[in-house]
């Protein structure tokens, strides 16, 4: 097979079917024509020539062949010896990686001279079956052989570019076989075959998490590209917002102040009982003036801004101070009259500060409470005095 494939030298499949195809095509060509002898007479000299090129290079290959095939004896006895040595000499081999890598690139090689073998066989048959068209059509124009026909076709030129072209081919059929005859490649032909279905299997998995890694990182670049948009984007939005989320900063800080929600307000007050309580103060003033006097200075009023307990509002509260004990108290720790004149001295102190406000008009009230039977009768004639006054 090595020495069929230096016989036929570079030439492919499929550049012999190109020459196949060609010369069916010339030889259609020369019996379309057969009505012109001279025409005809210069195909056939053509087909002649090409028939001798082809009849050489047949006989060369039938003989290298032969002369092969009792190579191949001889390599086959080589090979079992060969076989036998590799058995034995394996333990010492490097590594069984680099031996299978080995045959792999022989099995290469012999199936590349398997084909080429074809390829000889196939040009062989093509020959014969042209060689006998061509004969048929050299007598039908008056040639007894086809070398009559040539020498009626071919000029001098012509037949020194054939001959330029078999030389051409010989040496590289001499430099191919040279190829194939290295101790190195009959050694590897020597080889047993390679496991390709392992290594096809090998290379599917391969390919599979090639393209599985490829389209990941695919996938990445695209989720990479995205969140870089989008962190763009970001930061161009926050760019925007910063102005916007510290007016809305400002503006909730106050708005947290006037409702009293401010974490940085000591005490729930709203803006409106921050404004009251101020009020509240003068009420409460004013009211132990009359306080004073209906408790014989026992009980004093005063604003409590403390929280409020439970997230109450804070701001509004009153406590009062009782001079026995010296400690401030809520004011519903007071008793049923005490509760009452402790209201009527804030109700008198709303309206003396309210008389003040609007210009000193004086502010009628009539009292009608039960509150006055509870007390007892030396308070009831402090109150009565006070309102009297």
């Amino acid at each position: 097979a090595a020495v069929a494939t230096g016989e036929a030298g570079n030439t492919s499949l499929a550049d012999l079917q190109t020459q196949r195809a060609t010369l069916n095509a010339a030889l259609a060509d020369a019996l379309a024509r057969a009505a012109d002898q001279g025409a005809v007479q210069e195909e056939l000299h053509a087909l002649d020539t090409e028939h001798t090129h082809h009849t050489e290079q047949h006989r060369t290959a039938t003989a290298g062949l032969s002369a092969r095939n009792a190579d191949y004896d001889t390599l086959t006895v080589q090979l079992a010896e060969l076989t036998t040595k590799l058995t034995t000499a394996r333990g010492t081999h490097p590594t069984v990686a680099a031996r299978a890598a080995e045959l792999t690139r022989t099995a290469d090689h012999l199936k590349q001279a398997a084909q080429a073998s074809r390829t000889l066989a196939t040009a062989a048959q093509t020959l014969n079956h042209r060689t006998e068209q061509a004969l048929l059509t050299a007598k039908d124009q008056g040639f007894d052989t086809l070398a009559l026909a040539q020498q009626a076709l071919l000029d001098d030129e012509t037949l020194r570019a054939i001959e330029e072209e078999i030389t051409q081919w010989r040496e590289n059929c001499a430099v191919h076989t040279a190829v194939l005859q290295d101790p190195a490649l009959q050694q590897a032909a020597a080889q047993p075959p390679a496991d390709t279905g392992a290594a096809t299997a090998a290379r599917a998995a391969a390919d599979d998490q090639h393209a599985a890694a490829t389209a990941a990182a695919d996938a990445a670049r695209t989720r990479t590209h995205d969140l870089a948009t989008l962190a763009t984007d970001l930061a161009t939005a926050v760019q925007r917002l910063q102005p916007l989320e510290q007016a809305y900063s400002t503006a909730r800080h106050l708005a947290e102040l006037v409702t009293g929600t401010s974490p940085s307000a000591r005490v729930r007050m709203q803006l409106e009982a921050y404004v009251l309580a101020a009020r509240l103060e003068e009420v409460v003033t004013a009211a132990n003036t009359r306080l004073n006097i209906m408790s014989e200075g026992r009980y004093t009023l005063s604003h409590s801004d403390h929280q409020a307990p439970r997230g109450a509002r804070s701001g509004l509260g009153l406590q009062i101070t009782d001079s026995w004990t010296g400690r401030p108290r809520k004011t519903d720790t007071l008793s049923g009259g005490e509760s009452f004149f402790a209201s009527l001295s804030l109700a008198l102190g709303l309206a003396d500060v309210v008389t003040h406000e609007s210009g000193g008009n004086p502010l009628d009230t009539l009292f009608i409470d039960e509150g006055f039977g509870t007390l007892d009768e030396d308070t009831l004639h402090k109150v009565l005095d006070v309102l009297d006054s």
